[in-house]
């Protein structure tokens, strides 16, 4: 090429000079088989695009409590519409990992709290648990992050002590919610017991590192059956009114199941952003060894000369 030519293609970003190559171009360096294992054993910043997927979808859901029959009649809808926002918020805007998850805690444990309070979108579970609601509020947002993180993290060692914390601090709400059976109504009895079998899911992470499970699916029938009781309790105390009334009893508990399942995002989130650089730089454990190869027996009166060559 002249130098003209140079110089008119230097001014046009748009079209690059054509410089001429110097010998073929490198191949992309093949991905390993121990990188894809690490990366599958300790991802990085897991769950990033569909968190931001579940504060959008929870922050719908919570907005539409604000135009559900209020529990307090002479209540406005200013707390449902400042959590749906901040919901929203945190799903849309462009933040860091660590700042969504953080932001996902915060305002999943704040709607829960107030909702204990007996006010915002969560409210039936002061209505449905009084303050006992604070035992299916941890329930509920402890042990669906730390299944989470053993399902993410299945190597690594301190996610089995993580795990079995989070059910100890479940004893407390399998207590409360089995006295459920001394009920006389069958929905309490059996929304009970759906509690009782939800939280004892947890125990499926216990299961070996070679195992792969859905942590999602678990986490999600996890908070479910925490939020079983709350509606067949809110139900019991309103005496099962109208269409109305079980609408806005069920888009409540719903927001209850929101706010924790934004909670328990958050804090899994944070356990991987703290714990991720520990679970690649931790040993996998060594492959089994092979059978040793059995020793030759010694040669016998019947053995030939064919045999013994």
């Amino acid at each position: 090429m002249t130098s003209d030519e140079l110089a008119r293609d230097a001014e046009d970003p748009a079209h690059p000079p054509n410089r001429p190559t110097h010998g073929p171009s490198l191949p992309p360096r093949p991905l390993l088989a121990s990188e894809a294992l690490r990366d599958d054993l300790a991802p990085v910043e897991p769950l990033a695009k569909p968190a931001r997927i579940v504060a959008a979808a929870g922050g719908v859901i919570l907005a539409g409590t604000a135009w559900s029959p209020a529990w307090e009649p002479a209540g406005k809808p200013w707390v449902e519409l400042a959590s749906a926002a901040c919901a929203l918020a945190i799903g849309t805007l462009p933040v860091g990992y660590q700042a969504r998850a953080g932001a996902l805690l915060t305002v999943g444990m704040l709607v829960a709290l107030v909702g204990i309070a007996g006010s915002g979108p969560a409210s039936v579970v002061a209505y449905a648990l009084g303050e006992w609601g604070v035992l299916a509020l941890l329930a509920a947002v402890v042990l669906p992050a730390t299944l989470l993180f053993r399902c993410h993290y299945r190597a690594y060692r301190a996610a089995r002590a993580m795990l079995a914390a989070a059910l100890a601090l479940c004893v407390p709400f399998a207590v409360v919610t089995a006295a459920g059976f001394q009920s006389a109504d069958v929905s309490v009895q059996v929304t009970s017991a759906l509690g009782l079998v939800g939280t004892g899911f947890g125990l499926l992470g216990f299961t070996g590192s070679q195992t792969p499970l859905s942590g999602g699916a678990l986490a999600s029938i996890v908070n479910a059956a925490i939020v079983a009781p709350i509606v067949a309790g809110a139900g019991l105390r309103f005496g099962y009114g109208g269409a109305t009334a079980w609408y806005a009893l069920s888009l409540s508990s719903l927001s209850f199941g929101v706010a924790t399942g934004l909670a328990s995002l958050g804090a899994f989130q944070l356990l991987a952003a703290h714990h991720w650089k520990r679970a690649r730089d931790q040993e996998e454990p060594p492959l089994p060894a092979d059978p040793p190869a059995p020793a030759p027996s010694a040669p016998s009166l019947t053995d030939t000369w064919h045999d013994r060559r």
